[in-house]
């Protein structure tokens, strides 16, 4: 009887997708605070997303993807160090069940951004623009930067991670696997 009570306890998952019924992921610290997990999680901003290149998009384009978005900006110190291991996790396991997905909130667009992301070698990162902060503000990004955000394939925001991490690491692996990534 014990035993059966002890199996009752465990998260239960779906056979067909792998994804956990509750949103109970392993726990994950960055270098200033621990991955937030949202209970109970929220729709991902629907705001336009603007391609370096003038086009627009949103994060709907990324339905059916574990993604892991970044918002981040030319001026903040930590994301100059945060953005090349992003762009290595996105050239590691970036595919279609990933993706890591970059969102500048710099006001003066892809002229500001793209020597920035040239200076640093980036190559692997989907790069957006988010110059007037709509879907910056949708998630409620306040002080500080980066911010990111782990976004289920529904579409789902179901935590994020204030302040820098090392999202190459084991821990930051294991968390993105335990959504399907």
């Amino acid at each position: 009887m014990i035993v059966a009570a002890f199996f009752l306890l465990l998260p239960v998952t779906s056979a067909t997708t792998g994804m956990a019924a509750e949103n109970n992921p392993p726990g994950f610290q960055g270098r200033q605070f621990p991955f937030t997990i949202l209970k109970p999680p929220q729709a991902a901003p629907g705001a336009p997303l603007y391609t370096l290149k003038g086009g627009v998009t949103s994060l709907r384009r990324y339905r059916g993807k574990v993604v892991l978005l970044n918002v981040w900006a030319t001026w903040c110190a930590a994301c100059l160090h945060e953005m090349p291991s992003l762009d290595r996790l996105q050239a590691k396991l970036g595919g279609d069940g990933f993706s890591v997905v970059s969102l500048s909130v710099d006001e003066g667009g892809a002229e500001k951004v793209l020597p920035y992301l040239k200076r640093l070698k980036i190559k692997n990162l989907p790069q957006y623009l988010d110059p007037a902060g709509r879907t910056a503000t949708a998630l409620g990004v306040a002080e500080g930067l980066p911010w990111t955000f782990l976004i289920n394939p529904q579409g789902r925001v179901m935590g994020y991670m204030k302040g820098a991490a090392d999202w190459e690491s084991p821990a930051a692996r294991k968390l993105i696997r335990y959504y399907g990534g």
